[in-house]
């Protein structure tokens, strides 16, 4: 734990673990080379694809994916084709992170030049995981081989039909769009929700417009919110044709369905004030009309600056917020005037949001007045907008530097009594793992974390929540069908703790419901956190997974942009 988390290989320690009696540790050793891409000791990696402990030889394949080791190639190819599924399915993922030196060993065990591929194919041969981890590992081949992926969309197993409709529908790839079509009935959600997603104008093109939008007609009912969003997304590229199917997203009863519709209202509605008038009266969500403001300003339409003028007084500071950011798109002299006018808000995150707007160059003329913002600014009694107050007040080209990086607590090494504190609390074989409870406007989200395989991202979110970090804030972040995301005090997303986290990977996937670690880089993670809507294969092995829902799916659901967060609670 000590060397992952100062990122100094131990060679020595990393052989004596290598030959410990004790499989786990030899499995986490074989992680801890993936992660730290310890060239010299990945020939170990790959001898240990044959061992005989399922868990140690599967942690080898991922770890061999994490070091995206071409030399490996012939050696998980070997384990594709006659390692038990738990492995095989760890060489098929590794195989597609590896790329295009794979592309070879993929497109053969998909049945290149075979008539009957789902027969005859060395993927035929292996168990469904096995199957839809080598379909999935096609989509990071550039180009996707299309047609060895669609004969899969026909395959019995649901999970195979949803790994080829995922690498269609996520490539939005025209070749496959027809086999798409016929499988828009299937049972599993998912597989609805990539065919919708496929189903854009420029996918679909000429030929097949008119079944697309049959289709997409369709899902705009379905039963699951998934699908009926990614069918409005979908369905707005069609313009304003797509009038009727729009206005079926903008009265769904799942707010996010009609989030999505609504980000397509500039190009269904055009300029028809009519329009977007009764839109907005229909629908009181904060987060619907944020987004009807957003569009109707780009058209230059000011037919909502009645209401904008009263969010200004707004006892809601989201809505005083949101008036800020309409106000603030303008000139410089509309940037200045709009801090003027918030630096007094009662509340300091609608006071940063007016400051941040002049910290991009302004007009020399209105320096005088950007001054006495800062200089008022400077005295508040907030710390980040005294920062900012200082910034302002700096010569030009200091103020324009960005701050410096939070220093990541493991460039220090902490006592090693500490890490041995955490294998004691949550390292060992049926230690109890911690519970958070994210308690939201919408209800709780009850969430197991998982010590076990990120100790160190876990051990920040549970000191955090306990020290009352994790407080009224808001969702900054929700993308519909994709992530819900947390834990900037500040509320724009740029916020965070005053330390930054290690990755931690492990075998464990961003499925539906799954907690991750948000990141804007390589080891850069912080208190920021997001919960997955559905599956996204395309985010294993580049973000750390801790925690996954237990209770509380439908509560996640119903959160959107700008919803708050009460607290987090461990137990």
């Amino acid at each position: 734990m000590l060397m992952l988390d100062v990122r100094r290989a131990d060679t020595l320690l990393v052989d004596t673990l290598l030959v410990d009696a004790d499989p786990d540790r030899r499995a986490r050793t074989a992680l801890a080379i993936g992660q730290l891409r310890m060239r010299a000791r990945l020939p170990q990696l790959r001898r240990l694809l044959t061992d005989g402990d399922t868990l140690i030889a599967a942690s080898a394949a991922y770890a061999l994916g994490v070091a995206k080791d071409t030399q490996a190639v012939s050696f998980l190819a070997r384990a594709i084709g006659g390692a038990p599924d738990p492995v095989a399915r760890e060489a098929a993922w590794a195989l597609g992170e590896i790329g295009e030196p794979a592309r070879t060993v993929l497109s053969v065990a998909l049945g290149e030049g075979l008539a009957a591929p789902l027969r005859s194919s060395s993927a035929a041969l292996r168990n469904a995981p096995v199957r839809a981890a080598l379909v999935l590992a096609s989509v990071k081949l550039r180009p996707a081989p299309i047609a060895l992926v669609v004969p899969w969309l026909a395959d019995t197993a649901a999970q195979v039909v949803r790994a080829a409709a995922y690498v269609v529908g996520r490539l939005r790839a025209p070749a496959g769009v027809r086999a798409l079509l016929a499988v828009r009935a299937h049972a599993d959600d998912e597989v609805r929700q990539y065919v919708a997603r496929a189903l854009t104008r420029s996918t679909v093109g000429d030929s097949l417009a008119v079944p697309a939008r049959e289709a997409l007609n369709a899902f705009m009912r379905d039963v699951d919110w998934r699908v009926r969003a990614n069918a409005a997304g979908s369905v707005s590229t069609f313009g304003a044709s797509a009038f009727d199917d729009v206005q079926i997203g903008l009265a769904d009863s799942v707010a996010n369905v009609r989030i999505v519709a609504a980000d397509s209202l500039a190009v269904v509605f055009g300029r028809d004030a009519g329009r977007w008038r009764r839109a907005w009266e229909r629908d009181t969500l904060l987060a619907v009309r944020r987004l009807m403001l957003a569009h109707a300003r780009r058209l230059a339409l000011p037919i909502f600056d009645a209401e904008v003028t009263v969010w200004q007084q707004h006892a809601d500071w989201r809505y005083r917020m949101a008036a800020l950011e309409h106000r603030a798109r303008g000139s410089d002299t509309d940037r200045v005037l709009t801090a003027e006018t918030f630096i007094t808000d009662a509340d300091a995150r609608v006071r940063t949001a007016a400051l941040q707007r002049l910290a991009t160059n302004i007009d020399g003329s209105l320096a005088p007045r950007v001054r006495v913002l800062a200089e008022r600014a400077s005295a508040d009694r907030d710390s980040i907008v005294r920062a900012i107050g200082r910034r302002l007040l700096a010569p030009r080209d200091t103020a324009a530097r960005p701050p410096r990086p939070a220093t990541p607590d493991s460039l220090v090494a902490r006592p090693l009594g500490d890490y041995e504190r955490l294998v004691r609390q949550w390292g060992t074989a049926g230690s109890r793992q911690p519970v958070a409870i994210i308690e939201t406007d919408h209800g709780v989200i009850t969430l197991q974390l998982h010590g076990r395989e990120a100790p160190l991202v876990v051990e920040a979110f549970v000191r955090l929540a306990s020290n009352g970090f994790y407080r009224n804030t808001v969702f900054h972040r929700v993308v519909p069908n994709f992530v819900v995301q947390d834990g900037d005090p500040r509320g724009d997303g740029s916020g965070g703790p005053g330390f930054s986290l290690r990755e931690s990977f492990s075998r464990r996937r961003h499925e539906r419901g799954c907690l991750g670690l948000a990141t804007s880089g390589p080891d850069t993670g912080g208190s920021q956190y997001y919960l997955c809507h559905s599956s996204q294969p395309h985010l294993d092995g580049a973000y750390t997974v801790f925690g996954h829902v237990l209770t509380g799916f439908d509560v996640m659901d119903r959160i959107v942009q700008g919803d708050r967060m009460l607290r987090i609670r461990i137990q």
